[in-house]
């Protein structure tokens, strides 16, 4: 049985839950320390009255005009089936028990998120930039669907630049994990052309997260 982390969804929002891509002020996450416990996943992927709290980490090199955005493209026989083939803009995952055993009553989120990140990123990935990479850009919650109804995504914008090797070295070393099927470096300034359903990578499609990412990130 997996255990992962979740909170009461009216503890995330006291009144209405805000949708799209939410800036960083929307949310206070001190809010909830105290309040997050483990719960097994097959249960709460059922139950849209928690959500479980997710890091996404978008990866990028370059400022302004030159920046770029690490994208890759799930594998079909994805572990979370609803996101099988899709495109994404964000690496990530469920925080778990490994992530920070402390109390229920002592448990922060602050941290939390950071050491899952931590760990997700040299999972999915291989890189480790460290903890001082992590730059807090927003959140996203979205009720359009139902992987997105039980997830609260907290976007850490994570810049590589510091990291020694060429964009294809970074590429290579992505795509010999066990997610993605393909990856390629995209410039931000481009992807909000590529959001509309078939209009990303040779046609795909982004995950619905993506594309509210790249809303709230890059469409201004």
């Amino acid at each position: 049985m997996r255990v992962i982390l979740v909170v009461e969804r009216c503890h995330l929002f006291p009144g209405l839950s805000p949708q799209g891509f939410l800036a960083p002020d929307t949310i206070d996450l001190d809010r909830v320390d105290g309040r997050l416990f483990f719960a097994e996943r097959d249960y709460m992927e059922q139950c849209s009255h928690y959500k479980q709290v997710i890091p996404y980490l978008v990866l990028t090199r370059g400022e302004g005009d030159t920046q770029r955005v690490l994208c890759y493209q799930r594998r079909s026989k994805h572990t979370e089936q609803r996101l099988g083939g899709l495109w994404s803009v964000g690496f990530g995952g469920h925080i778990e028990p490994e992530d920070g055993a402390a109390p229920a009553s002592e448990r922060r989120a602050a941290p939390l998120l950071q050491a899952t990140a931590l760990r997700e990123m040299q999972e999915e990935t291989g890189l480790e930039p460290g903890v001082d990479a992590l730059d807090l850009v927003g959140y996203l919650n979205s009720d359009a669907q139902d992987v997105s109804s039980v997830h609260f995504g907290v976007v850490y914008r994570v810049a590589l630049d510091a990291l020694p090797g060429s964009d294809d070295q970074l590429i290579a070393l992505v795509s010999a994990q066990a997610e993605p099927h393909q990856a390629r470096w995209i410039p931000a300034q481009e992807l909000p052309d590529l959001l509309q359903e078939g209009h990303g990578p040779d046609g795909g499609s982004f995950e619905d997260w993506s594309r509210l990412a790249v809303k709230g990130m890059y469409d201004r």
